[in-house]
């Protein structure tokens, strides 16, 4: 009777036990199924954009910038923001994808990607309004005048020293290492020829600073060139370089900062939007004065009256993207 009773018992007990686990996963199950959808989720864990170091592919050149501390990429190509985004997802920082708190993209420098008409041009150096607090609306295609046609204040800074050279006069068809002329894409070279020369010595000419771009490597031709580069060139001579960013700002914006280097020494090489859609155009803003007028040594919109150009002829034109500051 003993013998009867313990077997009914064990095989009572088996069956429970066989029961409770086909009711209740296993725990590794658990971790293991948890850990895959951690994997799966992108990392948002914080991240030191300062220790990333510079690139350069065909398609964009990246580089820290500790004034903005922001990641610059600076397109190269059109498929620039693909081809970062590509990067950044390979080299596991996703936190940088579509991240504008991180990350500022900005264009190559072509120069002027307007229609030259003479004419409008005298008229818009001699009769444009010349203040940058200004509302008045100016054409992103066009180089008319504004209505009213307030004459521009005369420029009553120094200019000793400073040498002017014009993009497409003189040395104007001289050919870009990767295509095109010297007029229709270089007024990066010939915006640093002048800095140089003003700084150091004439023989920085446009010619000789255009072979110094193909020497170095860096891209100069129909579309233009970087404003990297060329504050790499700049470093290359001597000369001290601090760098701005700015999104597409007016000259309302940028010209108290502007104001407050220069006062203490700097002068700025500058690529700014002469239109909505792009128009990239590099000059130097030597002078900014009490009203607000942005005076610059600009290599193609300045080559038909006396330097420096009032760059608030356009306003609310030119549309301020990068100020590289200069001294010696």
């Amino acid at each position: 009777m003993l013998l009867i009773i313990t077997s009914i018992f064990l095989s009572f007990e088996k069956k429970s036990t066989s029961n409770t686990s086909k009711n209740f996963p296993l725990p590794t199950s658990i971790r293991l199924q948890g850990s895959n959808q951690q994997n799966n989720q992108p990392s948002t864990s914080p991240i030191d954009i300062s220790t990333i170091n510079p690139i350069e592919t065909e398609d964009f050149k990246l580089q820290y910038s500790a004034q903005s501390n922001k990641l610059v990429v600076e397109r190269k190509t059109a498929q620039a923001d693909e081809k970062f985004k590509e990067w950044a997802y390979s080299n596991d920082f996703p936190q940088l994808v579509d991240n504008d708190s991180l990350v500022s993209k900005v264009d190559l420098g072509k120069g002027s990607e307007e229609e030259f008409n003479p004419i409008l041009e005298l008229l818009s150096i001699f009769f444009n309004i010349g203040q940058g607090q200004s509302n008045q609306p100016s054409p992103a295609n066009s180089l008319t005048p504004y209505p009213n046609l307030t004459p521009l204040p005369t420029y009553s800074g120094n200019s000793t020293g400073k040498v002017y050279y014009a993009q497409c006069n003189g040395y104007g068809g001289i050919s870009l290492p990767d295509g095109c002329t010297l007029c229709q894409a270089g007024c990066g070279p010939t915006t640093i020829a002048m800095i140089a020369s003003s700084y150091l010595n004439s023989s920085y000419n446009p010619e000789r600073v255009a072979n110094l771009y193909e020497s170095n490597g860096s891209y100069l031709g129909c579309n233009g060139s970087g404003y990297l580069d060329a504050q790499s060139l700049m470093n290359s001579f001597g000369l001290k370089t601090n760098i701005l960013i700015y999104n597409l700002e007016k000259a309302d914006t940028v010209a108290p900062e502007l104001k407050n280097y220069i006062d203490a020494g700097w002068t700025f090489f500058v690529l700014a939007n002469f239109r909505e859609s792009g128009g990239g155009h590099f000059f130097w803003v030597t002078d900014v004065d009490d009203q607000g007028n942005i005076w610059a040594y600009d290599p193609y919109y300045g080559r038909y009256s006396s330097p420096p150009l009032n760059e608030n002829s356009r306003y609310p034109f030119p549309l301020y993207r990068v100020a590289i500051g200069v001294r010696k």
